[in-house]
């Protein structure tokens, strides 16, 4: 009966404990941890199951890592979790919990690996085995589990609705800085992340966190356009030619050299076509190409993320823009168009054989028979423009179930 006494005070305090706000979040992210993503899901606000079901809400749980399914085990498996003290607001029926959470550094880490991959195994081999030896480099952030009292119990706050409001207005930033347009680009980080700050949603201050860490390279990009300009005449253009590509249409071939010693990340060339000559000689036609295209972000080991390198020469090729009267009368000059430096402090790999970069198939016969000139000291007049090169920004958490 003593032992009874004794024991049943510190059962109704657990109880009491599991019930609070802090229990709530505890268990939310036991669970994560735990890869019962079902629980999970039955700890949310009923606003939030009835906005996703089940099989949706494993496509975007909140906390959990932006990877695909063949990642996402082994990389929250990895991740920490350390919960503060709860905050119950004045009218009492909402709270929330602060937690400190250390992750990966998924671009870093990518880019890490990629760098070793030829010499030591693929990127996929050396994941698993950084993942197994705790060799991978991490990121500290903290974030916040919002929670709201119904029916006397806890439940976590996802708020789907708002945050999908700010993954459109993110993509579309990612489509602006690859366009070039870095201010509008670096106007809408600003307020997605002023936004994030303020909603109260699970997870969100940890995207504003992410969304810091990518507004930080895209406003260096910009910070470093009149030293990109400067450094345009240490890339070498050389054996430049306008040629048939295996479409049957005319495309521009030939090899570019890095001769600086900066890694780049993106770097366009332009295409200017010129009628007359002498006094004459005029523009008619402008184009760009993206020839180096370095993904900022993590890619799921999807493509090599591996910078134009000092020293490297890489193979080009693209087809043309220009209509068909304009080809035929109108002779183009190659110059560099744009570039941006690396950003991410990833170790550089070794040089290795040359590479084709953003090239259409190998071409089936020259065009006109005379290899257009090629300008090497041409300044870039903005940011890269990269829409021709890369696929539209990745979706943050993938369509895929876990």
């Amino acid at each position: 009966m003593l032992s009874f006494l004794i024991s049943f005070p510190s059962l109704l305090v657990s109880g009491c404990f599991r019930r609070s706000p802090r229990g709530t979040a505890e268990r939310y992210v036991e669970n994560l941890q735990q890869f019962n993503y079902a629980k999970c899901y039955s700890l949310l606000s009923t606003r939030d199951r009835a906005e996703r079901p089940l099989h949706q809400f494993l496509t975007e749980i909140p906390l959990a890592p932006d990877v695909s399914p063949i990642w996402f085990r082994p990389i929250l498996h990895v991740m920490h979790f350390e919960l503060g003290g709860e905050h119950r607001n004045p009218d009492g029926t909402t709270a929330y919990v602060p937690i400190r959470i250390t992750a990966l550094d998924l671009p870093l880490w990518e880019r890490t690996l990629d760098a070793n991959a030829e010499s030591d195994g693929t990127p996929g081999q050396l994941a698993r085995q950084s993942l197994e030896t705790g060799a991978y480099p991490t990121v500290v952030y903290d974030d916040r589990i919002f929670l709201l009292k119904e029916y006397h119990h806890w439940r976590v706050m996802a708020g789907f609705a708002a945050r999908d409001r700010v993954l459109d207005r993110h993509r579309q930033a990612m489509l602006d800085f690859y366009n070039g347009r870095l201010n509008q680009a670096i106007a809408q980080y600003h307020s997605m992340i002023t936004e994030l700050e303020q909603l109260p949603g699970t997870g969100n201050p940890g995207l504003a966190a992410r969304l810091r860490s990518e507004l930080a390279a895209v406003s260096k990009v910009k910070a470093e356009i009149p030293a990109g300009i400067a450094y345009g005449s240490k890339l070498k253009l050389d054996r430049v030619a306008m040629r048939m590509a295996e479409e049957r249409v005319p495309a521009i071939f030939g090899d570019i050299t890095n001769a600086g010693d900066k890694p780049v990340d993106e770097l366009t060339l332009a295409v200017t076509w010129y009628q007359g000559r002498g006094k004459n000689l005029k523009a008619v036609q402008h184009e760009e190409h993206s020839v180096v295209v370095t993904p900022i972000e993590f890619t799921d080991f999807g493509r090599q993320v591996i910078p134009f390198l000092p020293g490297e020469s890489r193979q080009f090729g693209f087809i043309l823009d220009a209509p068909p009267d304009v080809q035929q009368n109108a002779t183009p000059y190659v110059t560099v168009g744009s570039l941006a430096f690396t950003q991410i402090p990833a170790p550089l790999p070794k040089l290795a054989a040359p590479s084709i970069s953003q090239a259409p198939h190998p071409p089936a016969k020259k065009v006109g028979g005379a290899a257009s000139p090629a300008a090497t000291t041409a300044a870039p007049s903005s940011a890269p423009s990269l829409v021709a090169a890369r696929p539209e920004p990745r979706t943050m958490h993938g369509d895929d179930r876990r």
